[in-house]
């Protein structure tokens, strides 16, 4: 696997997540405080959306290291890989599932969520974020 990519996904979740923390605390904290209610509203959406970027280079690398890529495989097809493979227990699948579908929602610009579902999502799932970083680390060789 390559290593030097794998970090670079690692820090890439961790930064990504901390930011996500924060407008969490500016979202939860600084209710009168109208234009960083405003901007931890727009980058709360960002930032779950490029959290999913990220998944999907670190799902390429796994599914290239285990030999089951395929050019235009989808983050599902990935996702159901990775759980046949019991990188992914069930739990975590069935998080990222809901996630990808939130994402794609606000990608597409169809249905999209309100800023509480999203958040109630975000804030329903918080550890499961961590769980990728986790998952990840676990293939970095020391």
């Amino acid at each position: 696997m390559n290593q030097e990519r794998l970090v670079k996904i690692i820090e890439d979740l961790q930064e990504c997540i901390g930011d996500i923390e924060e407008c969490i605390e500016i979202l939860q904290g600084n209710k009168e405080n109208k234009i960083m209610i405003k901007l931890s509203k727009s980058s709360l959406r960002q930032l779950f959306v490029s959290f999913h970027t990220i998944l999907e280079e670190f799902t390429s690398i796994m599914l290239k290291e285990m030999k089951k890529y395929k050019i235009g495989m989808t983050l599902s097809d990935s996702l159901f890989v990775l759980k046949d493979e019991n990188i992914l227990d069930q739990e975590l699948f069935d998080f990222l599932e809901k996630s990808r579908l939130l994402r794609n929602r606000i990608s597409h610009r169809y249905k999209e969520p309100n800023h509480e579902e999203l958040l109630d999502h975000i804030l329903k799932y918080k550890s499961n974020f961590k769980k990728i970083v986790t998952i990840a680390k676990d293939y970095l060789k020391v």
